[in-house]
């Protein structure tokens, strides 16, 4: 577990104070994939950092497992560091060193016996699909290879906590997600607790339990992927979330309703078992509407469907009326979006 408790980070003093963190409140549960999303300068690298304490807040606590670490012994503090792997977005490999070197690096610093070292390393090498590189040296690797080295090197000393700092930002889409499964399983087979920092909301859809917001040094929303994705509060959330989910009216379709001066535009929600009834079938034929589908998808968020339709309905005013309070009867969410159609 880990546990953020009204941290905060200052960097410098006075008129050039830059306040990185402003009250941190933040629990990570034990086996969680946690997601901290935030643009640049918003202060989610000063946050990973100080769990591991590369960086040390300047008020509040940082605990690991119940461990407050501003309380602990620089001996303790190494110890704990054991226990906490993290990979980089630029992977931070050693181009001098062979993979497998690269890997033994952390148990090598340990003073491991070699016996436990080699078997280690091959162990993990043959887990994330590199058995055969162990000889080659990162500049004859793929960037995605280079990340999987890395991983590896991270789960070298058998941490219970995994961070991982803009993993994937340096990767292309199809090498994201191979990185992504491989974090899945790690978290999946290992129970390897992981926080990720990220400005990429498909990573948090893809892979995350629970995400966080950061905007200036403050956590804006945070909860449950499928609670923030499918009724996101705050203005940023909102931006994060519509770069994926593709849940806003294109402008020529907004251009067109215009000159209709269009109405009884609404967006209907459905959420697990619902996103699978025929709904719009059924308004159709039971209030005698036209029902034209605008926009819309489904998608699955944790295992659980999820779509997300913009429809016209076309019909009597009293149809409309009765045909809403039918949708709003089955459990589905359903807003009025005439005026600003999505």
């Amino acid at each position: 577990m880990i546990q953020f408790e009204n941290v905060k980070k200052t960097y410098g003093e006075g008129e050039e104070a830059v306040h990185a963190l402003k009250g941190i409140d933040l629990t990570v549960e034990t086996g969680e994939i946690y997601g901290v999303i935030g643009f640049s300068g918003a202060g989610k690298s000063s946050l990973i950092r100080c769990v591991n304490w590369l960086e040390q807040p300047t008020e509040g606590k940082v605990l690991i497992h119940g461990q407050d670490l501003n309380s602990r012994s620089k001996q303790e503090i190494r110890n704990i560091r054991k226990d906490i792997g993290m990979i980089f977005q630029h992977f931070n490999l050693l181009n001098s060193k062979t993979v497998f070197q690269n890997v033994a690096t952390p148990l090598l610093l340990s003073r491991e016996p070699k016996d436990k070292i080699r078997n280690r390393v091959t162990e993990l090498l043959d887990f994330v699909g590199l058995g055969d590189k162990a000889d080659q040296y990162p500049d004859q690797l793929s960037g995605g290879q280079k990340q999987r080295v890395g991983i590896a090197r991270a789960l070298a000393t058998n941490p219970s906590i995994l961070l991982c700092d803009e993993a994937t930002s340096a990767l292309d889409p199809q090498t994201t997600q191979s990185i992504l499964d491989l974090l899945k399983k790690i978290n999946k087979e290992y129970n390897i607790t992981i926080l990720i920092i990220t400005h990429e909301m498909t990573v948090i859809r893809e892979i995350c339990d629970k995400v966080a917001v950061i905007e200036e040094g403050t956590i804006k929303e945070k909860g449950t992927v499928f609670e923030v994705f499918t009724n996101p509060q705050h203005p940023t959330t909102k931006r994060f979330v519509r770069s994926v989910m593709n849940d806003q009216l294109p402008e020529s379709i907004v251009r067109e309703l215009e000159k209709k001066n269009f109405k009884n535009v609404y967006r209907i929600q459905y959420t697990g078992h619902s996103a699978g009834s025929p709904l719009l079938s059924r308004l159709s034929r039971k209030f005698n509407l036209d029902v034209n589908v605008l926009y819309g998808n489904i998608t699955e968020l944790q295992d659980i469907p999820y779509g997300n339709l913009i429809v016209e309905f076309d019909g009597q005013q009293s149809d409309i009326q009765r045909a809403l309070h039918y949708i709003q009867q089955e459990n589905v969410y359903v807003k009025d979006v005439t005026r600003h159609a999505g």
